[in-house]
């Protein structure tokens, strides 16, 4: 490492992280310098050997020196690339190069939470100026182009030229991210009719036995549903020992098309009785609450969830006694990284005689029927920096490989190699993931693969790590145009431009706020609370501890339909 890690211990970095924090103010703010980009070289000009202390998002310190992609990279740029061999998925090992100010010259830490502004304002990054973007990185500057408002998305605060970060493409989570899955062996021996047309996802591998349907049932008939999972055996086993649904108590994914049928997504706002309202102090969200109470006081929720996670929930699941679980496309296409997850590790073994049906988004009685989008504005996220240390012509440099390692498709070598050589095609070529042979690392590693690359994906991009069955389902139906206009629950204001102090009240308040929800929300569903008495105190306590704070400051965020104009 060009700046070589200082060997600091834990007691050492508390007070470092100290220090940093007291940088941390617009006081000590390092002012960007003027960049003089006439003066710098053309683009393609690598004359000049540049050594790079080179940190991607993938970077977990394991990328051997010399590995493949380093030397292909090295020669065609003209650039002795350092590799960091620390975990930037470890938030130890993050803050403690945070601390000591000694960072690679580019990172995008999946550990760690100081914001651009932050890191700016401590003086651990620098900006990066537009015109060195136009001249240098043109591929992902058309990327920000064609994803309004990307162009001023993460300026630095009064500039309209001087960008905090970079900011990565995700067209891997376009469109509608989860959706219900249902026992259709048991909807069969139940005698219960599909709501549409059925299709098999795959014809093998576990996948001839899910199917699925552009048709919906009502909310009305999930419970129905739920009933006869719960009270007709449908497992044929004579006890009685099987559950509608099981949820999970660590996060609420599990209820995402549940809510949607009430018009909700979790965290989003919207307009309620002319206000301004955030989805879990909202009316809707009371009779989301109210249907669930219901569902558990009529047996059909398994009474265990309340003691398990997601993972535990799904290892519940492959026992066989559970007929109701939300999934994601991938899931139901059965990517190597679904794998084990509920619900097709029901289907998984070979010998299993279980089927399942996925079909759309349950429908509300008011005809709604959605999911919140992953992202609430538009399929831009996360965050590459560049280091203060770093020069002007270094910057240049690292701008050009960048755009190419991350915006050229011709680059796909840096993450899995020649096609036939280091990697090869799961199903139909260039219509299926691709594959890295064994003899070579999936990243990093003697390969080198990922190792300094950034999370940002297009849409050929994201077909080279799907498989070709998810890609059908996405294009079938959950990516498709028309079910994205109808489906996805968008915010009505978000500040994604950073021109309010939400992320500062955040900071101050989600604890608290996540609290009174999480307690509320389980409390109310198990009936340790009623919720018609008690749903005024939880609101007002909700808005005396951030809530009613936050509210107001969300009032000065943009319209996200306005946003999605710019």
């Amino acid at each position: 490492m060009k700046r070589k890690l200082k060997a600091l211990s834990f007691a050492a970095v508390s007070g470092a992280l100290i220090f940093t924090s007291a940088c941390s103010n617009k006081e000590t703010s390092k002012e960007a310098e003027k960049v003089e980009v006439g003066s710098l070289p053309k683009a393609g000009d690598f004359s000049k050997q540049v050594e790079l202390n080179l940190s991607g998002s993938f970077t977990r310190g394991k990328a051997e020196d010399g590995n493949y992609v380093q030397k292909r990279l090295e020669e065609q740029f003209h650039v002795k690339i350092i590799n960091t061999k620390t975990d930037t998925w470890n938030t130890d090992q993050v803050n403690l190069m945070v601390a000591s100010g000694d960072l690679p010259d580019t990172f995008g830490f999946t550990a760690g939470g100081k914001s651009a502004q932050e890191l700016f304002d401590s003086g651990l990054t620098r900006t990066i100026p537009k015109e060195m973007l136009e001249k240098y990185a043109p591929r992902y500057m058309k990327m920000l182009s064609e994803n309004p408002p990307g162009p001023i998305m993460n300026l630095k605060q009064g500039t309209d030229n001087e960008y905090l970060q970079l900011v990565g493409q995700y067209d891997h989570v376009d469109g509608v991210a989860w959706g219900p899955t249902f026992r259709l062996d048991w909807l069969e021996k139940l005698g219960i009719d599909s709501p549409g047309e059925i299709k098999q996802v795959g014809p093998s591998g576990g996948r001839e036995k899910i199917y699925f349907t552009e048709g919906a049932y009502t909310l009305d008939e999930v419970e129905e549903i739920l009933k006869a999972f719960t009270f007709d055996d449908p497992d044929g086993n004579g006890k009685n020992d099987t559950y509608g649904i099981s949820p999970y108590n660590n996060q609420i994914h599990w209820s995402a098309s549940l809510m949607g049928a009430f018009g909700l997504a979790p965290g989003y706002n919207f307009i309620e009785d002319g206000k301004l309202v955030q989805t879990e102090v909202s009316k809707k969200y009371k009779d989301f609450l109210k249907l669930m109470a219901k569902w558990y006081k009529m047996g059909l929720v398994d009474p265990e969830f309340t003691t398990l996670d997601n993972n535990k929930s799904w290892e519940k699941y492959k026992q066989g006694k559970i007929g109701y679980y939300i999934a994601q496309p991938s899931y139901i296409a059965m990517d190597d990284w679904a794998k084990g997850r509920a619900p097709q590790n029901i289907v998984e073994n070979p010998d299993s005689t279980a089927k399942l049906l996925a079909t759309a988004p349950e429908i509300g009685k008011d005809g709604q029927q959605g999911v919140g989008a992953y992202l609430p504005v538009v399929n831009l996220a996360d965050a590459f920096y560049v280091s203060k240390h770093v020069t002007d012509e270094e910057l240049a440099r690292i701008l050009q490989i960048f755009d190419y390692i991350n915006f050229d498709n011709e680059a796909r070598w840096t993450l899995y190699g020649e096609v036939g050589v280091h990697s090869d095609w799961e199903g139909t070529p260039e219509k299926s993931a691709l594959k890295v042979t064994p003899e070579f690392a999936k990243e990093e590693g003697n390969s080198g693969f990922w190792a300094y690359n950034f999370r940002t994906y297009d849409k050929e991009r994201v077909q080279w790590f799907q498989s070709e069955y998810t890609n059908k389902l996405k294009s079938e139906f959950y990516a498709r145009e028309d079910v994205k206009e109808k489906m996805l629950i968008r915010p009505y204001k978000w500040d994604i431009l950073n021109e309010t102090k939400l992320k500062e009240l955040s900071k101050r308040y989600s604890g608290q706020l996540t609290t009174i929800v999480d307690e509320f929300r389980m409390k109310a569903i198990v009936g340790e609370v009623d919720i018609d008495k008690e749903w005024d105190n939880y609101v007002e306590n909700w808005m005396n501890n951030g809530g009613k704070e936050t509210l107001a400051e969300l009032e000065k965020a943009p319209k996200v339909s306005d946003l999605l104009k710019k």
